[in-house]
């Protein structure tokens, strides 16, 4: 589990950001962690397991957001684990593996370490959370401070210096300045990927190839990949400017 919450980071955003996908790719992982459970019996421990789960499912979901998913999946896993307790473990009888106390031992120090090392790498990645909110306040106060004492601001000057400094806050005020730009653009391709409606931010302040790739801290390559896929998916015809239409569409 540790390692599977670890690997998120790797992930392509069109997986990473699929709710329903993620929400019934750990409602499988709550099925197996079920069965095994049923079939290796009560002294191995198995249902630990649930524990992992749940520290992973509040990693990778936002309670804010999909308060609703989180609660269906804990409340699966809580039902899972009753189901075997209330049936003495007797559901999955036909494939018990009648392990020896000698291995119902190594399956529960195994679950042991598993449940420590995942709740550390949860502690990691709270801590890491923490420390950005800390930032993202700490620049948002500075160039709040900053719009405050500027009658005036030259917004396209202040976004491109955001966008390549990788500023966290640069989709923030990205936003303020083109309020209406994500929604349009995702009326029209609903498909577009976190990643690809950034590139499609930075289009739209009329950045070069080069510049999106600092910006985006990826290669040339990639980033005019992602243009490719961002021209299909907007139905962009060959001979079209992308940057234009962006710019003169959204």
């Amino acid at each position: 589990m540790a390692v599977l919450m670890f690997s998120t980071l790797l992930w392509p955003d069109s997986i990473r950001f699929n709710k329903k996908l993620l929400t019934g790719f750990f409602f499988l992982l709550g099925l197996v962690v079920f069965f095994c459970d049923g079939t290796a019996g009560k002294g191995c421990m198995n249902y630990l397991s649930y524990i992992s789960l749940a520290i992973a499912v509040a990693f990778i979901f936002d309670f804010s957001i999909d308060k609703i998913r989180i609660i269906f999946l804990i409340l699966s896993y809580v039902l899972f684990f009753l189901i075997n307790i209330l049936s003495d473990y007797s559901l999955f009888s036909d494939y018990w593996l009648h392990l020896s106390p000698v291995k119902q031992l190594y399956v529960r120090v195994y679950k042991v370490i598993e449940v420590v090392c995942c709740t550390f790498v949860g502690i990691y990645f709270i801590s890491r959370d923490k420390v950005k909110v800390r930032e993202y306040y700490i620049e948002k106060e500075r160039l709040d401070n900053l719009l405050k004492k500027t009658d005036k601001i030259s917004f396209s000057g202040e976004l491109y210096e955001l966008a390549m400094s990788k500023n966290s806050l640069f989709i923030t005020y990205f936003k303020s300045e083109f309020p209406d730009f994500f929604e349009n653009i995702l009326r029209v391709a609903p498909n577009l990927v976190s990643s690809e409606l950034e590139i499609c931010a930075l289009l739209k302040l009329n950045l070069s190839t080069k510049e999106i790739a600092v910006a985006t801290n990826s290669t040339v390559s990639s980033v005019k990949n992602k243009k490719y896929r961002i021209r299909k998916k907007l139905n962009i015809s060959p001979e079209t400017d992308i940057v234009l239409y962006i710019i003169n569409t959204f």
